[in-house]
């Protein structure tokens, strides 16, 4: 898982066997009863049944951990351990959610520990980010009026993203990599996360104007 960084994770691994298209929190409740019956079979102890949800949903957990993290050495392992988690967990899924999203929050909630527990963790998503977000960042980046920096001034600018997202808190990684690099909607990371809405307006607004804050400091050299 070597290669270097792009948009969308490896799939040239053969943990990622299973190609899947579209919203998948969507995608299970469309699916719900062949995928019900299988969680259903799974709850009743009947471990094999767990590997056809892992074969569902594995390519869209590997998508939302890869975007989170961005650690090619450990994502296959960080990948298992969620699966784990979630066939322990099994028995307290109420079919109230999708199950898609209730594996993804497993997923989320694993991946916050991960970051907390390896502050280290360089994350390099700037220039994944959505065109609009680059413009906010490179609007206060830069002094000069072009949006086109030459090529030192976009080495500098993003070797300056990277020192600011190693020193973000985890929650503003996590919701900036679910909104600008998984593309989910308002609603959907409310539904993940569950809070409201408005709260995950709030969390991006201020995601972003801390982002920018700490490029402030790292300016002024503090």
């Amino acid at each position: 898982m070597g290669e270097p960084v792009t948009p969308t994770p490896p799939g040239s691994s053969t943990v990622l066997g299973m190609a899947g298209n579209g919203n998948w929190m969507a995608d299970s409740r469309r699916n719900s009863s062949p995928e019900a019956e299988w969680i259903q079979r799974c709850q009743d102890g009947d471990r094999e049944a767990f590997g056809y949800l892992v074969d569902r949903h594995r390519r869209r957990v590997f998508s939302l951990v890869y975007h989170i993290l961005h650690r090619h050495d450990e994502l296959e392992d960080v990948v298992q351990e969620i699966f784990v988690k979630g066939y322990l967990a099994i028995r307290s899924y109420n079919f109230q959610a999708s199950f898609g999203t209730w594996l993804s929050r497993i997923a989320v909630n694993h991946c916050y520990d991960y970051l907390r527990r390896q502050r280290a963790s360089r994350v390099s998503y700037y220039w994944q980010m959505s065109e609009e977000a680059q413009q906010e960042l490179e609007g206060r980046a830069e002094k000069e009026s072009s949006r086109q920096p030459d090529a030192e001034q976009q080495a500098a600018l993003k070797d300056l993203i990277n020192k600011l997202l190693d020193r973000a808190p985890a929650d503003d990684r996590i919701i900036l990599a679910l909104k600008e690099l998984e593309g989910l909607s308002i609603e959907e990371i409310a539904e993940i996360l569950k809070i409201r809405t408005s709260n995950v307006k709030v969390r991006l607004h201020r995601a972003r104007k801390r982002m920018l804050a700490d490029m402030e400091r790292l300016r002024q050299g503090r």
